[in-house]
């Protein structure tokens, strides 16, 4: 077997300095468009991969970061890590998964691992750990950016979808549609983003004065099983909403299934409408009105502001990236 190819034979071969063939890889420093080709060159012809984790103990950098979701199996977490993993890479980091199912152990474990695996920063989605008890794992200034609502704490970069708005446009065509009597089915009770979704659901009904009962809300896992039992329960009641929002898409399309299976006619009987628009809202019949929630949008946002984090310190102020999030119509309301 050949020894791996080092920098000083990427230098002979080129007829440079190893110095110099180190600048034209950092660009740190300015190199000669012809002494670059050159470097370039020598590298394809030597098959050179330069060693990233003796330059990262040199550094004190990994060129890896973590992303944390809840659920990897729902569809909008793999958009929102390509978007994640096409931003980083392009500045040459490795991104590593983990998902939480939204469990407090879970998220508080799989961040200390990461952190113990020796990642430059974390991208992470907290469902169930306040994000002051995350800042105190990773400590103060570790870069960390928040995929979660708006109004999260101020102790990261927060990216975050305006889903206030988008719930409201929901209601309000609902209300434009003749329809008064809504109900909501959210995620498991206390946990985010349903905790943020459903207040908006009640402050935006208020505000149109639509009919609000509480046995029309509805706490259920965010997925397709759990929209199904808990719209099978909503909608054997004698007294049933005409329209149900969901706190999600998974939830929503479960809906479809149990209206389906109780041989209701949709949006007849009653209208569904999800909230992400997952590429399977689409596909779906019938197709499932939703609100847009910008996977890959909030994953780019991500790369963006923990990469801005990584590479200007921990003195930068903490900002806030807020996405706009809108209804589109389709069949199902």
């Amino acid at each position: 077997m050949s020894r791996a190819r080092r920098i000083a034979d990427v230098a002979a071969a080129a007829g440079v300095s190893p110095t110099t063939v180190s600048h034209a890889l950092s660009g740190k420093r300015a190199v000669s468009e012809a002494t670059r080709e050159r470097i370039m060159q020598a590298i394809a012809d030597l098959d050179y991969r330069p060693n990233l984790v003796a330059s990262g103990l040199r550094k004190q950098r990994t060129h890896s970061i973590a992303l944390l979701v809840a659920d990897i199996a729902n569809p909008y977490y793999p958009a929102v890590a390509r978007a994640v993993h096409d931003g980083v890479s392009e500045a040459g980091y490795v991104t590593l998964i983990g998902n939480t199912d939204g469990e407090p152990d879970a998220e508080r474990d799989l961040l200390r691992e990461m952190l113990a695996r020796g990642v430059d920063g974390v991208v992470m989605q907290p469902l169930s750990t306040a994000p002051r008890e995350i800042r105190e794992i990773v400590g103060p200034s570790f870069p960390m950016v928040l995929l979660s609502g708006l109004d999260a704490e101020p102790v990261a970069d927060v990216v975050g979808s305006d889903d206030a708005h988008g719930i409201a446009e929901a209601v309000k065509h609902l209300a434009q549609s003749g329809v008064r009597e809504v109900g909501f089915i959210s995620g498991p009770d206390g946990r985010a983003p349903g905790t943020t979704r459903l207040s908006a659901f009640r402050a935006s009904a208020r505000a149109l004065d639509l009919e609000v009962r509480e046995d029309w809300v509805l706490h259920t896992p965010f997925t397709r099983d759990g929209g199904f039992a808990a719209a099978t329960a909503l909608l054997r009641l004698d007294q049933r909403p005409r329209a149900v929002l969901c706190a999600n898409d998974l939830i929503a399309i479960g809906v479809l299934d149990a209206a389906r299976a109780l041989e209701l006619s949709v949006p007849g009987d009653v209208a569904v409408i999800g909230f992400d628009d997952i590429e399977t809202a689409d596909l779906v019949t019938p197709r499932l009105t939703t609100v847009v929630n910008p996977a890959a949008a909030a994953g780019a946002a991500c790369a963006r502001a923990l990469l801005r984090r990584i590479e200007g310190g921990p003195d930068l102020p903490y900002a806030r990236f807020a996405l706009r999030t809108h209804l589109v119509r389709r069949a199902s309301a």
